[in-house]
This record gives structure tokens, C-alpha cells and sequence, in this order.
């Protein structure tokens, strides 16, 4: 009896063994036969969408078999395979996913259309070869908390344009990131400007980093950066890039002026030149030339530091402004024949603008190969286009006086002042010398 019993018992084992394996293979089999034409159907099909436009999807798909996998913590829309559509991102996407990342899909002419002014806080990094299409009004508009990485190539630049090709559709894109990886490259952005700027700098702490980008068809501006900076302050670098096409290229004030190098180009736009607001400058820094001319709208005050400015500048007046070398300063403003340093007035007016005033003793100061043209104050005395104070120094030559009021020179006290001059032609301009109070000194040298 206990011989059978032990032997039943171990087939029955045996036969509830064999029963689990059959089921666990059948569960198995129901895993791997879901119908694969349903998968196929249900990511071939576009999510709706609200916009009206059958080419745009949303970005709610779930296909992830044309982007590689994101870094940890970062999301981007899922692009449908063999999808041409564009993805709608909307007003709440930057907000839902603080860290996106906007991939290329080369089956796409438009990768994302924007269609509102939209507000991101996070990291938001766009891929080479992106473009997207912002709607009426529409925009970036980046807060001091953001980062910014747009990385395209040569190859594959990075498109951010409007929907339609008309100057000023979209608003632009706005930054006031202090991230310190701030960075643009290779980025194109296009037919902006609906509001200041195609890029609109805030904050004087805003960091960014511009290379190889292109600024076009902006109805305004194409970049303004109008708060006023430090000395050596350098937290905005721009390097290769194209201005174009906008009606003004660029606005900002006179602390910027370290921004500005022979790399960029500003013209072919409707007004050529770049707009400067006034403004004190401390610290060493160079006027750089340019293919357009500097657009003074105020007074520049030169407080410290050696101010240079390099051959072949150009700079327009406005009514009544002037440039002022204080005592802590030093000036440089040497051309060559070849390329002469040209200051004239905004209109070919006699006393339009008013004169460079030099206040300073530094033994640096020097004046060279520049045309001064339109200067001389019309209604006060002294108004020479240069002036030379009281125990200053100054060596000038080689200067042409075009179309100045009345005098080139007007010194406070001759006797005193270490004046060193040579080759000063008049053109259109009555008289050389004046005192300070206006009266012609015919030969200054037997003072």
C-alpha cells in the first residue's frame, strides 16, 4: 500500500509540472501575437489636431523608430515613420517638457510650427537641420532660467521663420537665459520682427553666444541689445554673422561696443548702419570698422581706459551730439591714407553735430588721417569741430575740416596745453584756430 501510494503521488507531480509548462507556453504565444498590421495602421494614421492644416500632426505620437534615444531627463516630439507632416507644438509644450529637445525628420520640409508667443523656462536644445514655422505672431521668448543650445551646422542650419514669407509675421525670439552655455550656431531666423527684433536681448547679465547666424527680412531690427553694460563686460560674443535684408541690421548703446568685429557683416538692408544709443564708456575697448557706418543717436562719453579707433570707421552724428575724452581717458583715433576715419553728420550741414571734446593730459592722445565733417557748434562759443582744453594733450595731423561751422580747433589755454599738429587741411571750412571765446588765433605757434 505504501508502495502505491508514493507512486501516485510522484505522477501526480509530474503531471501538474507538465500542466504549468503547457500554460506558461501559451501566455507566452498571446505576448507575441498581437496583429502587426493594427501596429503598422495606428502609426501610419496622423493624431488630430486643431489647427486645420492636414500636414501638421501633434505631438502626442508614440513611434520613436526615426529619433535616437534622448539623453536622461529630456523629452522631444515622437515623429510618425515616413511622416512628412510638420508637429504643432502648443503653448503649453515648452511648459509640460522643461527639457526638449527638437529633432530633424529629413522626410519634413517644416519639422514644428509655434503658434503663439511661447514662454520656456527649461533647457530647450534644437538639433542641426531644424526648421520651424511660427504662426502671426508667434514667438521664443527665453526667461532668465532657460538655456539655449541651437547647434546646427554648415550643412544643416537651424530655420526659424514665419509661416508666411512677410517682414514682421512673427514676433521673434527674446532672451534673458544667464545660462552659461548660451549658444546659437548656424541658426537662420527669418521674416521676425513682428514686435522690436528678429533677437531681442534684455538683461544686461544676458548670456549668448552667436556664431555663423543670419538675421533676414525683419521688419525692425535684426538684434537689439539696448541695456547698458559694465566695464569689460563680454557676456554676449558674435562671430560670423550676417545681417540682411532687415530694415535696420542692429541697435544697441555705446557700452556694447566691444561686440562689434571686422567678422560680421551688416549690409544690404534698408538703412545701413548701426544704431547707437548714448551712454558712458569705461575700460579699454576699440572701435571696430565695419562694412556700414556707426549711427551715434547721443553723446559718447569716453570716461577711462584707452579708446581706439581702428582705420576705416565710419561714424554718422546726430543733431547736436558729441564725443567726449574725459581725463581718465586715452584717445587713438588713427586712419591710414588709404582708409581714413570719417565723422560727419547725420545731414550735410555746416554745425549739424557739435565736436570732439578732449579734457584729457594722456601723452597716448592722438588724432591721424580722420575727416571731420559737419561739426562746430552754430550758437555758442567755442565751437572749433575739436576741442583742446586747459593743460591737455593732443598730437593731430593729417585731418581734413569738411563743411565745419567755422573753426577746426578751438584751444582753452595755448600757452599751457601741449598742442603737436601738423598737415590740418580746411575744406569748406572759413577759419583753423579759435580761442575759447571764439576769436581767430591766426598763428598759434608764436603764442
Amino acid at each position: 500500500m505504501n508502495t502505491f501510494q508514493s507512486q501516485f503521488k510522484t505522477a501526480f507531480f509530474i503531471f501538474l509540472m507538465a500542466l504549468a509548462f503547457v500554460s506558461c507556453g501559451d501566455d507566452k504565444k498571446k505576448d507575441t501575437t498581437t496583429d502587426p498590421n493594427a501596429s503598422q495602421e495606428q502609426t501610419k494614421t496622423p493624431a488630430a489636431n486643431n489647427s486645420g492644416d492636414e500636414n501638421v500632426q501633434t505631438s502626442g505620437q508614440a513611434d520613436k523608430s526615426q529619433i535616437a534615444p534622448d539623453a536622461a531627463g529630456a523629452s522631444s516630439p515622437d515623429f510618425s515613420e515616413a511622416n512628412t507632416a510638420a508637429i504643432l507644438l502648443d503653448c503649453n509644450y515648452f511648459s509640460q517638457n522643461p527639457n526638449s529637445v527638437l529633432k530633424d525628420n529629413p522626410d519634413a520640409a517644416i519639422d514644428y510650427i509655434i503658434p503663439c508667443m511661447t514662454r520656456i523656462d527649461g533647457k530647450l536644445t534644437i538639433e542641426p537641420g531644424v526648421t520651424i514655422a511660427f504662426e502671426q505672431d508667434a514667438g521664443m521668448n527665453f526667461t532668465d532660467k532657460s538655456s539655449i543650445k541651437m547647434l546646427g551646422t554648415a550643412e544643416k542650419p537651424i530655420v526659424l521663420t514665419g509661416k508666411e514669407k512677410i517682414k514682421g509675421f512673427w514676433k521673434g525670439v527674446g532672451t534673458g537665459s544667464k545660462g552659461m552655455s548660451n549658444t546659437m550656431s548656424y541658426v537662420t531666423i527669418d521674416y521676425a520682427g513682428g514686435s522690436k527684433a528678429a533677437l531681442e536681448i534684455y538683461n544686461d547679465n544676458t548670456i549668448l553666444n552667436l556664431e555663423h547666424c543670419t538675421f533676414s527680412n525683419s521688419k525692425n531690427y535684426g538684434m537689439i541689445t539696448n541695456r547698458r553694460v559694465g566695464k569689460d563686460v563680454n557676456n554676449i560674443i558674435m562671430n560670423n554673422c550676417v545681417f540682411t535684408k532687415n530694415k535696420i541690421p542692429f541697435k544697441t548703446d555705446v557700452t556694447r561696443l566691444r561686440l562689434f568685429n571686422s567678422t560680421n557683416t551688416f549690409s544690404g538692408n534698408e538703412k545701413d548702419y548701426i544704431e547707437f544709443e548714448e551712454g558712458n564708456l569705461y575700460g579699454d575697448a576699440t572701435w571696430a570698422k565695419l562694412d556700414v557706418p556707426y549711427f551715434l543717436q547721443g553723446n559718447l562719453n569716453i570716461k577711462e581706459g584707452v579708446f581706439t579707433v581702428a582705420p576705416g570707421v565710419a561714424v554718422i552724428m546726430s543733431s547736436q551730439k558729441w564725443i567726449h575724452i574725459d581725463d581718465n581717458a586715452s584717445l587713438v583715433m588713427v586712419g591710414t591714407p588709404e582708409d581714413p576715419i570719417i565723422i560727419s553728420g547725420e545731414h550735410d550741414v555746416a554745425g549739424f553735430w557739435q565736436q570732439i571734446n578732449v579734457q584729457s593730459s594722456s601723452p597716448l592722445n592722438e588724432m591721424g588721417h580722420v575727416i571731420l565733417k559737419n561739426a562746430g557748434r552754430t550758437t555758442q562759443k567755442p565751437n572749433g569741430a575739436v576741442f583742446l582744453e586747459r593743460s591737455k594733450f593732443l598730437n593731430i595731423h593729417d585731418i581734413v575740416f569738411n563743411n565745419c561751422f567755422e573753426y577746426g580747433i578751438s584751444v582753452q589755454d595755448a600757452a599751457q596745453s601741449h598742442l603737436e599738429y601738423a598737415n590740418l587741411s580746411l575744406d569748406n571750412t572759413p577759419k583753423l584756430f579759435s580761442d575759447w571765446n571764439g576769436k581767430e588765433i591766426s598763428d598759434l605757434k608764436s603764442l
